[in-house]
């Protein structure tokens, strides 16, 4: 573990504020020194949604490297802010996000929020613009304004409950895993706080990305064909087998994820976008 303590910058950003958004986060030493940067193009979404993605981002990579004596600055006020208990959370695109970045930091040692201008966050918003340059390069339906159209094939969305998938767990424990989750899934998930939590989002996205498909668990796909990738920063869909020759099929190019918990509740959705 490490116990030096960390200086980490984040910064979020949207091009028209809805529009396609990214982030940017710069790890430090305490002497200055640059430890990581990350970055990550999370699709439409306005500029206080992109600083959370930043932080979670962080966040995460943080624990899963495990620094415990940590100060996160950035330029907003409203993150800073709720994150220290002054303001509330009122935008409901914004509590989970508020609530998974709370969760996170309670599991660290020593987490320290502070407020700088935005001239000294200059490398995080660097970064930031960065994902939102990459994606237009390696999306290009991506642009600038807010309003560009995105040909959507399908949609999915699925809810589970967290305390089934904990009993299924309990009960059939490697067979329940091998049959339904990819070995990275099961490693990822696994080393979280409450595993079921984790696996959860991931069974719902499952179910979401098959009704996206149009085939529910059938046509040859398979729980496995459907994994939910994720290292740092937002999570990512991939498809294998049979799942991955039905979205090239329909004229797919890209797919969103979005998993969010509340109460007992795991919820999903899944965008197919296309030609």
């Amino acid at each position: 573990m490490n116990s030096a303590p960390v200086v980490v910058y984040i910064d979020g950003g949207a091009r028209g504020n809805p529009g396609p958004a990214g982030y940017g986060v710069r790890v430090e030493s305490s002497d200055g020194s640059v430890i990581e940067e990350l970055t990550g193009y999370i699709g439409i979404a306005t500029n206080n949604v992109a600083e959370y993605r930043g932080l979670v981002a962080a966040l995460t990579y943080l624990e899963l490297h495990g620094y415990r004596n940590i100060i996160i600055r950035s330029d907003s006020q409203l993150l800073t802010k709720q994150m220290v208990g002054q303001f509330k959370v009122r935008h409901p695109n914004l509590k989970p996000l508020h609530k998974q970045a709370t969760l996170v930091a309670s599991r660290l040692k020593q987490v320290r929020f502070e407020h700088v201008p935005r001239a000294e966050n200059a490398e995080a918003d660097r970064l930031a613009n960065a994902a939102m340059d990459n994606a237009r390069t390696t999306h290009p339906s991506v642009k600038n304004e807010p309003d560009a159209p995105e040909n959507v094939l399908a949609i999915g969305v699925d809810i589970e409950s967290i305390a089934r998938i904990d009993k299924l767990l309990n009960r059939y424990g490697q067979r329940f895993l091998s049959r339904v989750f990819t070995d990275e899934e099961v490693s990822y998930s696994m080393r979280r706080h409450f595993p079921a939590e984790h696996l959860a989002g991931r069974f719902a996205a499952k179910e979401a990305a098959m009704k996206a498909l149009g085939t529910g668990r059938s046509h040859g796909v398979l729980w496995r064909n459907v994994e939910v990738v994720r290292v740092t920063g937002p999570p990512n869909l991939q498809l294998h087998g049979e799942a991955a020759r039905l979205f090239a099929a329909m004229g797919g190019r890209k797919s969103l994820i979005t998993i969010t918990h509340s109460g007992d509740f795991a919820l999903a959705q899944v965008l197919f976008l296309g030609h």
